[in-house]
C-alpha cells in the first residue's frame, strides 16, 4: 500500500521561531516523542537528510548557534513516519512545508508563498506573542509589528478561498493549528493555575482532555490580549482549528544562542500531536478529538 502524503504548511511572520519549532518537532519525533508513541521518522531523500542534519539537527543541538536565516528561504522537508508499535496503522509521507515570513507580511504579498497554501493537508499557523496587545511586557526585546497578525489574516483568507478549500458555510476544511510560540516570554503573566505551566503528560495516544483544556485556557487569553479579533477570525473562516502555546527552547534564548545545553521544549509537541491524530496516525477521543 503506497503511504499517503500529508503536507504540514508552516506560516508565521519574520523571528516568529518556524526554523525553531521545525528543529525541536524533527528531534522530539527522532528521539523522546518516537519513542513514547511508537512511532519511527526516516528522511525520504538526501536532500531532507542533508538539510535536517546541517539547518536543523547540528546547529541547535550540537553548535547551539543556529544560523542566520536569509531573508525568504523556505524549505520542504519530507519524511516518512510510520507506527511500530501498537494497532499498525498506513504510514504517512510527512511533509514540512516552510514559508517566508517577510513575504507573507509584505503590503502585497507573493502569490508563490500563497499557492503553498493549496496544497496543505493542514497548517500550524505561528503568533509571535510580542505582537499580541498585552501579552507580554513592553521589556519583551522589541514594540510589536503587526506582522503576524498580518500574516494570519492573510493565511486565513487564502485557505478559506484557494483551490478547493471552502467547506460547508464558507470555512476552511483543512485543520489549522494555530500556535503562541516563546511562551517563556508569557508565563510571568500566566494564572497560577493554568495548564499551560504543566507539563504534557507522557503516555500513548492523544490525551484530548489535556487538548480542551489547554484550547479553552488559550481562547480565554486570546481574547484578553487581542480582544475578539483572532477568535473571530477562526470562527469565520476555519471549520476544523485548535489552539496551542510552547515554548521551543524553554527558556529565552542570548543574542542568537540556543540555552546552554540545547533546547529544552515546553509543549512544543502538542499541535505535533494533535495533527498526528488528525492524520489517523494516534488513536484519541473526547473533546479535543
Amino acid at each position: 500500500m503506497a503511504d499517503r502524503s500529508r503536507v504540514v504548511v508552516l506560516a508565521g511572520a519574520a523571528g516568529s521561531g518556524r526554523s525553531t519549532f521545525v528543529a525541536v518537532a524533527l528531534h522530539a519525533l527522532r528521539h523522546r516523542l518516537g519513542e513514547e508513541q511508537g512511532l519511527t521518522l526516516l528522511p525520504r531523500d538526501d536532500r531532507t537528510a542533508t538539510e535536517a542534519r546541517l539547518r536543523y539537527e547540528r546547529p541547535f543541538y550540537e553548535d547551539e548557534h543556529p544560523p542566520p536565516v536569509a531573508p525568504g528561504a523556505g524549505v520542504a522537508l519530507v519524511h516518512r513516519l510510520s507506527r511500530s508499535t501498537g494497532r499498525r496503522r498506513p504510514a504517512v509521507s510527512l511533509v514540512l512545508l516552510d514559508t517566508s515570513g517577510p513575504r507573507f507580511a509584505d503590503p502585497e504579498p507573493d502569490e508563490s508563498e500563497l499557492r503553498k497554501l493549496d496544497v496543505a493537508d493542514a497548517v500550524l499557523l505561528l503568533l509571535d506573542p510580542r505582537d499580541l496587545t498585552g501579552a507580554v511586557s513592553p521589556a519583551a526585546g522589541r514594540a510589536p509589528t503587526g506582522d503576524s497578525l498580518r500574516v494570519a489574516e492573510r493565511v486565513l483568507d487564502r485557505l478559506r478561498t484557494g483551490r478547493g478549500r471552502s467547506a460547508a458555510g464558507g470555512r476552511a476544511r483543512v485543520p489549522v493549528a494555530v500556535a503562541v510560540p516563546k511562551l517563556d516570554l508569557v508565563t510571568p503573566w500566566l494564572p497560577p493555575h493554568s495548564p499551560l505551566h504543566r507539563e504534557r503528560r507522557p503516555g500513548t495516544g492523544f490525551d484530548a482532555d489535556d487538548r480542551s483544556a489547554v484550547h479553552t485556557e488559550l481562547r480565554a487569553l486570546l481574547a484578553l490580549w487581542q480582544g475578539e479579533e483572532i477568535d473571530g477570525w477562526l470562527r469565520e473562516r476555519c471549520a476544523d482549528h485548535q489552539l496551542f502555546a510552547f515554548s521551543a527552547l524553554g527558556a529565552a534564548p542570548r543574542g542568537a544562542t540556543v540555552p546552554p545545553g540545547g533546547p529544552r521544549p515546553h509543549r512544543a509537541e502538542d499541535p505535533l500531536l494533535w495533527l498526528l491524530h488528525r492524520f489517523g496516525l494516534l488513536d484519541g477521543a473526547g473533546p479535543g478529538r
